[in-house]
């Protein structure tokens, strides 16, 4: 009776084989209540195998959470492979093709944009269910680029309508991958495109416990990795929406504190609500496990990389950073550690991903520019969420490493500290389960090789050279206003976060060695 037990593990991707479908119960015996009753074909991911009683195999399931007859089970399909290699996305990147969801031909960028004109968006908007089918889109009265230098190129649109129709709005915001000149960095951020577009998506289908701006139109192609998002435009700045933040400028936001813990508690509700199954039983279809995991690449001069960002930190400008920069022993364990760690991170990956009960659906850089915030009339703060690129099931360390890489230095560890608590409180309030805050946390210090130290390492190092070491020299701290204005304040904020991360009694480096001894103890 115990076969089933032999070939499921944890993180195991499975479907309901059952023509009866099959029955989630609250424990392990299949004499306990059951929550959920699962349909034929549903996607779901092994946490647990056991016996019951009567010696059959029981499996505990991530979501909906309960356990399960192993024999109702059979494994996935594999996962075809997500994304494309590089010479292929070369290849048809600056082509149009239909996009997956409703197969329509799209534009990409805002210059294409008038070429499609307001036929287009009377089509895509039908398609999408915006617009009544005797509605149309008339006029595109405006399309302004925001000019901003980013992970996509972004718009504003205003738009006349036939008719109106309720919560229909005329202006709107628009968001395409970058420019197809900077073919490089649109290729290392085209495995984020999919991920937004379904959460969108996904949102007009199926209630959030988070609000989300309110989608209009969304299409993607997995043949090119092209994406346009529509929806609603926030109005920051109009009260009682505050002002939008800057990633990386939260000596700028009053009560930061609040930011922070509205935001882990959104982050955590989304969790918990595709644990418990509140979400659906479709997720794991949309969005399969750990197909989200973060890994940025470093290239293959790991090692002339640390050295050059240990040289600036220690050398070129100590003056930017926390104390401990100048001590000699610590830039050695750190230089150490960063190697170590990141020759290392694909074993941690793995490890984050291994149980399911510390991954779900997650948005991965949920820092204060990407939510939009106010304050109800008792005075309590609340927060929508936006730029869900990459969005999907992840561990929930690495999604809390994305939510933190710019905190306020000087707050960091202790922001850092509460946000794993808000995060875990909030996740068991709503009725998902107990995490440990000693497991998150390691989880948490070994994830940021895989994200902060990742992209700091591989990418970030190549752009303190905008300024001269004679430039730096006469800087006294991290808010001269050359650093300001240059975009490179909030560059030296996300080291210095790090640099007091790799300070602290747990060390990054240190979680990971505590992994790979597990890794190897198994």
């Amino acid at each position: 009776m115990l076969a089933n037990k032999e070939r499921l593990h944890p993180g195991m991707r499975c479907k309901i084989s059952s023509e009866n479908g099959a029955a989630v119960t609250r424990d392990r015996q299949d004499t306990s209540p059951v929550l959920h009753a699962l349909p034929l074909g549903t996607l779901v991911v092994c946490a647990q195998v056991e016996a019951d009683e009567s010696g059959n195999a029981r499996v505990r399931i991530s979501s909906p959470a309960g356990w399960m007859d192993a024999r109702d089970l059979e494994p996935a399909a594999e996962l075809p492979a997500h994304g494309l290699d590089y010479e292929t996305f070369r290849q048809r990147h600056t082509t149009v093709a239909a996009g997956d969801y409703y197969g329509l031909d799209f534009p990409f960028s805002i210059a294409m944009f008038d070429t499609f004109g307001a036929a287009f968006l009377t089509e895509a908007f039908r398609a999408a269910g915006t617009i009544a089918a005797d509605n149309a889109v008339t006029e595109i009265v405006e399309l302004k680029s925001l000019g901003k230098f980013g992970a996509s190129e972004n718009a504003f649109l205003e738009v006349r309508y036939a008719r109106s129709e309720p919560e229909l709005s005329e202006k709107l915001f628009v968001k395409f991958p970058p420019p197809a000149e900077r073919e490089e960095y649109k290729f290392g951020l085209s495995r984020m495109a999919h991920g937004e577009i379904a959460m969108h998506k996904f949102s007009r289908e199926q209630p959030l416990p988070v609000p989300v701006a309110r989608y209009y139109f969304g299409e993607y192609s997995s043949h090119t990795t092209n994406y346009i998002l529509i929806t609603d435009r926030i109005p920051f700045g109009v009260d009682p929406i505050e002002p939008a933040h800057l990633k990386g400028w939260d000596h700028l936001i009053p009560a930061l504190e609040d930011h922070y813990a509205v935001l882990a508690r959104s982050l955590a509700a989304l969790a918990a609500d595709h644990r418990t199954g509140a979400l659906g039983y479709g997720v794991e279809a949309l969005f399969p496990y750990a197909r989200s995991a973060r890994d940025f690449a470093t290239g293959a001069d790991v090692e002339e990389r640390v050295d050059r960002l240990i040289d600036f930190v220690s050398r070129v400008a100590p003056q930017l950073f926390v104390d401990h920069v100048r001590d000699p022993q610590f830039l050695a364990r750190w230089r150490e550690d960063l190697l170590f760690g990141l020759a290392n991170k694909d074993a941690v990956i793995a490890y984050l991903h291994s149980d399911p009960d510390y991954v779900g659906m997650c948005h991965p850089n949920l820092n204060p520019d990407n939510a939009w915030f106010w304050r109800e009339a008792d005075g309590k703060l609340h927060a929508g969420l936006l730029d869900w690129g990459g969005a999907g099931q992840m561990s929930f360390a690495q999604a809390l490493s994305g939510m933190l890489m710019m905190v306020d230095p000087e707050r960091h560890l202790a922001i850092k500290n509460m946000v794993l608590n808000a995060f875990i409180d909030e996740f068991a309030a709503r009725g998902a389960g107990a995490l440990d805050f000693d497991e998150l946390h390691l989880q948490y210090k070994a994830s940021l090789y895989s994200t902060a130290l990742g992209m700091i390492v591989g990418m970030i190092i190549d752009l303190m050279p905008q300024f001269s070491e004679a430039d730096y020299a006469t800087m006294e701290n991290r808010f001269d206003q050359r650093l300001m204005d240059s975009g490179l304040y909030a560059a030296v904020v996300w080291i210095d976060d790090m640099l007091r991360e790799a300070g602290d009694t747990l060390s990054p480096g240190g979680a990971s060695r505590i992994i790979l001894e597990r890794i190897a103890s198994t």
